[in-house]
């Protein structure tokens, strides 16, 4: 096999590609039974490692070389994006329209229990974009401006989440999926359940919606380096995050399209702004004291993460392991046929 680092300044992420007769799915599972220790090592010290150029065709074979490196995989999921099953342990990544922003993050950052490992497998190269990128959260963490990291650890983050009724069949805007979608169940003694055992409030609204709220820290210690990493949703949950998202987009993309999303998102923001109330957004944070954070935080965070963001393209069958305790990824807008899967870990 050979290895080689994408980004060499980052080092993320270590790519590992076939020497001649080797692109087999069952060469690639090979080398990984005998060499869990790199992996293991590479996922800490990288963040990411990226299996490439491999006859990998279905989901069936990703959940394969999944459960190769990490046998602990799980099917429950609490995060945002609609994702539909394609095998035992695999979904689509996400079923959000292709010119939809998706801002980096940690997977499901604001649950005590996130993921410890991240799988992600292009089953349908896109046309054109569609990456996922990732970037390094310790470094986020060590770049943002020493004020805005204190207020933050000191403080902590408040995130909150708006699910609309299974029997609402209107558009709520950016009202990504039903409690329904989420749970898959209408009982909500089960849902109550669930969102007591991740720390989250769970409150009945006015015509079935539902509310779930819970607080974090903003900051979490890797628990194998003892590292601080930047763990939480603001810069995807804050009202004007997407708005300065797709401004990034636009700078990196330079397409007409890009222009007018970036710009219908600044008009969709402030009029979601003017006219309605912040606890009623679809997604919303504040700080651990309810207090606002500032648009110019958002901004700076975004800004950080862009400057350490790796993108690479994605090809048939690549498939990439991210280390979610100190690694975020996320998804740049396309156009044409794209197909990328998921699965994780506890």
């Amino acid at each position: 096999m050979n290895l080689n680092y994408f980004s060499e300044q980052s080092k993320l992420p270590l790519v590992v590609s076939p020497a001649a007769g080797e692109s087999g799915k069952n060469n690639l599972i090979n080398w990984i039974s005998a060499n869990k220790v790199t992996i293991e090592e590479q996922l800490i010290e990288s963040g990411a490692v990226l299996f490439k150029g491999f006859d990998i065709q279905t989901p069936q074979d990703f959940e394969d070389v999944a459960k190769a490196v990490d046998n602990d995989l799980k099917d429950d999921y609490m995060g945002t994006s609609p994702r539909d099953k394609k095998s035992g342990f695999v979904f689509s990544a996400s079923e959000l329209p292709g010119h939809y922003p998706i801002m980096q993050h940690c997977e499901m950052s604001f649950l005590p229990s996130a993921p410890r490992r991240l799988f992600f497998y292009c089953h349908i190269e896109p046309e054109y974009g569609g990456e996922t990128p990732i970037c390094d959260f310790r470094k986020v963490y060590q770049d943002l401006d020493p004020k805005i990291r204190e207020e933050f650890e000191r403080k902590g983050v408040k995130h909150i989440r708006n699910y609309s009724s299974p029997d609402d069949k209107g558009t709520n805007g950016f009202q990504l999926k039903s409690w329904l979608d989420m749970f898959h169940t209408r009982d909500k003694t089960i849902i109550e359940k669930k969102c007591a055992e991740n720390d989250i409030i769970c409150e009945w609204k006015e015509h079935d919606g539902l509310r779930m709220i819970n607080k974090s820290d903003a900051v979490k210690v890797h628990p194998v380096t003892g590292e601080k990493v930047w763990f939480n949703h603001t810069q995807v949950f804050h009202v004007s995050a997407a708005a300065a998202e797709y401004h990034k987009i636009h700078q990196r993309q330079k397409r007409w399209e890009t222009f007018k999303y970036s710009m219908l998102l600044e008009l969709m923001t402030w009029y979601k702004k003017l006219t309605k109330n912040p606890n009623e957004q679809s997604m919303h944070v504040t700080f651990g004291d309810d207090s606002p954070i500032p648009d110019e935080y958002v901004e700076h965070i975004e800004d950080v993460i862009w400057r350490n963001m790796v993108i690479q393209p994605w090809k048939k069958g690549d498939i990439i392991c991210i280390d979610n305790f100190s690694t975020s990824h996320g998804r740049l807008p396309y156009y044409g046929p794209r197909e990328i899967m998921v699965c994780w870990t506890s």
